[in-house]
């Protein structure tokens, strides 16, 4: 009887897996992938172009991030994809979003981000950035569609 109960334990195991993978992979109700173009010291912020892909069409937007913690930073390169959640409407794209973080730094390195705007907009971004530095708080990003 211990090996049948063993072998259901497994299988149900199995079946939360899978579908916890499913419902994560279609979660997302658009992606998006950017790139900075300009970086700040001291702050710790950068600023660059992005391109968020919803509904089967491109457009085109420009953000600005800054640190609220308290560090240094020497970026030279941030490029990352991601997804995005509660996308309801194209408008609730742009604003500020808000996001805790820690990162640090050397060389070159993978980083994973989360941010949410008062929309309730969720960017799950992952890429890398390069560059040296640690910062330790808070950060704070703008969106702004750009009008075509």
């Amino acid at each position: 009887m211990k090996p049948l109960r063993s072998l259901v334990a497994r299988a149900m195991f199995g079946a939360v897996v899978a579908l916890y993978w499913t419902v994560s992979a279609s979660a997302a109700d658009a992606t998006v992938d950017l790139k900075s173009e300009e970086m700040r010291l001291i702050m710790g912020g950068t600023a660059g172009k992005g391109t968020l892909h919803y509904g089967g069409k491109d457009y085109a937007f420009t953000f600005k991030t800054a640190s609220a913690g308290v560090g240094m930073k020497a970026v030279k390169e941030v490029s990352a994809t991601g997804d995005v959640l509660n996308l309801v409407k194209l408008d609730d794209f742009a604003g500020k979003y808000t996001s805790v973080s820690r990162t640090a730094m050397a060389g070159s390195s993978e980083v994973q981000a989360e941010y949410e705007n008062d929309k309730g907009v969720v960017l799950k971004l992952r890429g890398t950035v390069k560059g040296v530095g640690l910062s330790l708080g808070g950060g704070m990003a703008t969106v702004e569609l750009v009008e075509e």
